[in-house]
């Protein structure tokens, strides 16, 4: 296999979102198989670890975090003799030229060589532009979240400024892909995230560890306060089992205090951050994701990947293009608590249910093998160019 060029258009390269989680699965992956890959960071936070290898070289675009404000237009203001916005607004164009011109000379260092570029962020695009046209870069725009969720954002309004011109635009699954080509996008295609890890264990031995897990960011949108709501209407009921949440946050004091108001102290517990996920879903026995929104939610792709069943709010299509419902999983809708009781309490209840779930959520979850998704990216790269670089 000939040695390629990519490069990872990150926001922050240390943040422990999603995106980077997948990104540094790719990178693994694609180094692993000798390829050249890089990593080109907005901003990094200040003294937090990454997903990414040391060995993986980082360039960094706002060492000092800077931020650029939204841009103003300049002949009003100057009508309206508005001096001191117009000075911030010409500081803001300068600083932002300069660092383009920065990135192209980042660029330049691969010569003629064939350089693919994802951007698993839209905000880094803004800084792509001087490059956007070379013949031997290719830009690959990624959306991380479902169109619902960008749409709550200014991201949305990115990606139709930037994604249009880029070579290819991925989504998370079908139905976004087509509303953008209703949108008069001709770029767009599908690529699923990757799991980390794929381990099959006995669905009996699962079902013996009577835990129940959820995992994300504590904040607001992923509705942890409903699991735990949910949690405790059954809890009587399948006196046996326990609920472990992994994650940090700002929402954290108030998890906290709701437990305590349904005295579950000790059958609900959040765990923090954890650095071994597969060894929590492996000792765990079903999962629960209750966000309110998402895109196509590694949680899901990883518990299944370790043969649990699943339970989740239909808060996006990437949910039903990961669950096959009442088959390996069961959906309640977003913010009901009663209905997602009723799934946990028939899934805790029910062992021969459970087992066939489990068997045929580690079966489904073979489409999202690391292995797998790694294939489609070099299918792709062979499709936009595929000239490769001599070892």
């Amino acid at each position: 296999m000939e040695r390629r060029n990519i490069v990872f258009l990150i926001n922050e390269f240390n943040d422990h979102g999603g995106a980077q989680r997948v990104a540094s699965i790719l990178t693994k992956e694609f180094i692993a198989d000798g390829h050249h890959v890089s990593i080109l960071s907005v901003n990094q936070q200040k003294n937090a670890p990454s997903y990414f290898s040391e060995e993986v070289p980082v360039t960094i675009i706002h060492k000092d975090n800077y931020r650029p404000p939204a841009a103003i237009e300049l002949s009003s203001n100057l009508k309206q003799r508005r001096f001191v916005k117009l000075s911030k607004e010409l500081k803001r164009r300068y600083r932002l030229q300069k660092q383009r011109n920065e990135v192209k000379t980042f660029f330049e260092a691969f010569g003629e060589e064939e350089v693919f570029v994802i951007a698993i962020q839209v905000y880094g695009m803004q800084w792509l532009q001087p490059v956007l046209y070379k013949q031997n870069i290719k830009v690959i725009g990624q959306s991380h979240e479902s169109v619902a969720a960008a749409k709550s954002s200014q991201r949305y309004k990115r990606i139709l400024t930037y994604y249009r011109q880029v070579s290819k635009f991925l989504l998370l699954t079908q139905k976004d892909a087509d509303h953008f080509e209703e949108a008069g996008f001709t770029n767009t295609g599908v690529m699923y995230n990757p799991s980390p890890f794929r381990q099959f264990t006995s669905p009996e031995i699962l079902y013996q560890h009577k835990k129940i897990v959820s995992s994300g960011r504590l904040v607001a949108g992923k509705g942890f306060d409903v699991l735990i709501e949910s949690f405790a209407g059954v809890a009587d009921v399948i006196p046996d089992w326990t609920l472990h949440i992994y994650g940090e946050g700002p929402a954290e004091e108030s998890l906290k205090n709701l437990i305590r108001i349904f005295e579950l102290e000790d059958r609900v517990f959040l765990e923090g951050q954890t650095e071994d996920i597969e060894t929590s879903l492996r000792e765990a026995s079903f999962f629960v994701l209750s966000s309110k929104a998402e895109g196509l939610p590694m949680s899901l792709i990883e518990a299944q990947s370790c043969a649990l069943p699943c339970i989740s709010t239909d808060c996006a299509p990437g949910i039903r293009e990961i669950l096959n419902e009442y088959e390996d999983s069961l959906i309640a809708p977003v913010g009901d608590v009663h209905v997602l009781g009723r799934h946990i309490k028939r899934l805790a209840e029910n062992p021969e249910l459970f087992y066939a779930y489990s068997r045929s959520a580690y079966e489904n979850s073979r489409k999202f093998d690391k292995q797998v998704i790694k294939q489609q990216w070099y299918e792709l790269f062979d499709e936009l160019g595929g000239r490769g670089n001599g070892q």
